[in-house]
């Protein structure tokens, strides 16, 4: 550890982090990610505070960079809903504590007086995360709701002491309940303006080194994420380099319009760590990120994260097209994502063969619960044999244990996203309304052509897996259904007849749905569904099970 890195305990009161960010004192590095607490946790830390409890302790780093630039590229610009002001000499990076001191600042910086400093809050972030209140009534903290009685004090008037006096002077009857408040108030207020936040401050030193402190003062704390060690790491290495805006950017604006906008930030990072040879639960494992803190340290950690992002679109893409995966709630296994990603980055252009082959992979490690029946060894072992795959595409890609056949599980009474069985049906279902019978071979999709798929309900009435009919959404097209049908039941009309057999509509049905025998027409739609599931199925070398 270098000789320059001096470590100090130390305690402030609230007030006077408030008045350090006010003076620049007090700066965000840029790899922290976005405010994420929830309202609750917000509530929590208030309600700790006004009852004396410890709140933890925040991690301050002041770094001795070269020149001013290098201060610029590593900074944020953003806490609490508030622009940070201009770095002032002496000024401290909060390496841990983020989320609580965004909430401090947020919620306790006086907006009148700050806008005074040239320092004016985002409203409509500050209006959905810091808008908190305390209700002298019911002594709690709460979320401001639009209230308006004298009772509900903004909280940033806690820390001011004037403000307590013009509470007072605002109150100008003598009677017992204005007193009870006052009494309230002034207690309360002198909590908030008393209570002090521990602080350990770091001076001197690398990025690198920071975050081990980080890291070993940590060690019986919270869980130090995957997230956070690889931004801070990778910026230690290029401090231009910010993965957590290149995330951003990935999910924001390359995989929108693939509808997968909403994958886990995890999933990215499990890509990442994947495309460096070897399987990555290996190299991330809960509360442990030394493996992986030794993958970012290598030197082609920056490009071949940069080629991983292209993998990635080039799977998503790839799943929206091919398999008809139109929304990333639909991928039964995050692990699919993974493994095909990491295809994409070592084949630039795949063949036919291999398309074929990596779709089938896809329907057999759906259907078989490939990722759950194995433990972690045997994923392992499924890792490479498909990169033997990869390597030769006349190699099976499919791991099997021994010489029994895969099977299903059985047909789900409904449809939900909980699960990888009802997942996959919903994807047959899917894919079925495209292809028929021709799922493997048929014609793939454009995204330009195709918006989403929806999910409506033969019968209004009804939650069942045979009542639920899925439909391929597509762009300017006057083949949608009106947003205003409640359920699908027009399809059985006899004037619609030969129709709709994509969904799985026959005649028989509509002769039923005639006779008004609505529980018939459900019947022979299942076994319709099962009859066309299990034929493809068994394509895969897969037994059915009902």
């Amino acid at each position: 550890m270098s000789e320059q890195i001096k470590i100090k305990a130390d305690k402030d009161k609230i007030s006077e982090y408030i008045i350090n960010f006010e003076k620049g004192l007090l700066q965000v590095p840029a790899f922290q990610r976005n405010f994420v607490w929830t309202n609750d946790k917000k509530l929590d830390l208030f309600d700790s505070i006004k009852k004396g409890y410890p709140i933890g302790s925040v991690l301050l780093w002041q770094p001795l960079f070269e020149n001013e630039d290098f201060y610029e590229d590593f900074s944020g610009d953003k806490l609490g809903s508030y622009p940070i002001p201009k770095r002032s000499a002496n000024s401290f990076f909060i390496l841990d504590g983020f989320q609580r001191l965004s909430t401090l600042i947020g919620c306790l910086l006086h907006p009148q007086k700050a806008k005074q400093k040239g320092i004016v809050r985002d409203e409509k972030e500050w209006l959905k995360e810091f808008n908190i209140i305390y209700n002298l009534k019911e002594e709690q903290f709460e979320i401001n709701r639009n209230s308006k009685e004298f009772y509900q004090i903004p909280i940033y008037k806690l820390v001011d002491g004037k403000e307590f006096f013009q509470f007072q002077k605002n109150l100008f009857d003598d009677d017992e309940i204005n007193s009870i408040y006052i009494e309230r108030y002034e207690e309360i207020s002198l909590i908030f303006q008393n209570y002090e936040l521990p602080n350990i401050n770091v001076y001197g030193g690398s990025i690198t080194e920071a975050i081990d402190i980080f890291q070993r003062l940590n060690s019986t704390g919270a869980p130090i994420t995957a997230d956070w060690v690889i931004n801070a790491r990778a910026m230690g290495k290029n401090i231009n380099f910010r993965l957590g805006d290149k995330i951003d950017n990935l999910l924001l604006n390359e995989l929108t319009s693939y509808n997968f906008q909403n994958i886990k930030r995890l999933v990215i990072l499990q890509c990442i760590t994947n495309s460096f040879g070897g399987v990555y639960f290996d190299q991330i494992s809960k509360n442990n990120n030394k493996k992986l803190e030794v993958l970012v340290d290598k030197p082609e950690f920056i490009p071949v994260t940069e080629k991983t992002f292209l993998a990635i679109e080039r799977a998503v893409k790839f799943l929206f097209e091919e398999l008809i995966v139109l929304d990333a709630k639909y991928i039964p296994y995050n692990n699919q994502m993974i493994f095909v990603t990491d295809f994409f980055n070592k084949i630039e252009l795949p063949t036919t063969k291999q398309i074929y082959e990596l779709k089938k992979w896809f329907w057999i490690t759906s259907y078989s619960n490939y990722f759950t029946i194995y433990n972690l060894s045997k994923q392992r072992i499924a890792y490479y044999k498909f990169q033997d795959f990869i390597l030769n595409e006349d190699e099976n890609p499919i791991f099997y244990d021994n010489s029994d056949k895969f099977e299903t599980l059985e047909f789900p009474d409904k449809i939900e996203m909980g699960s990888v069985r009802k997942k996959t049906l919903a994807l047959f279902m899917t894919n079925y309304s495209i292809n028929k019978e021709e799922i493997l071979k048929g014609k793939s999709l454009l995204v330009d052509n195709i918006e989403n798929v929806k999910s409506y309900k033969l019968f209004k009435d009804f939650n069942s897996s045979e009542n639920t009919v899925f439909v391929v959404e597509k762009y300017n097209s006057t083949d949608n259904f009106p947003k205003s049908i409640k359920d699908l039941s027009f399809m059985l009309l006899i004037e619609n007849k030969g129709n709709f057999s994509e969904y799985f509509i026959n005649e028989d049905m509509r002769v039923e749905y005639e006779k008004g025998n609505i529980d018939v027409v459900l019947e022979i739609r299942k076994e319709l569904i099962i009859k066309a599931e299990r034929a493809f199925v068994e394509s895969l070398g897969i037994e059915y099970y009902e």
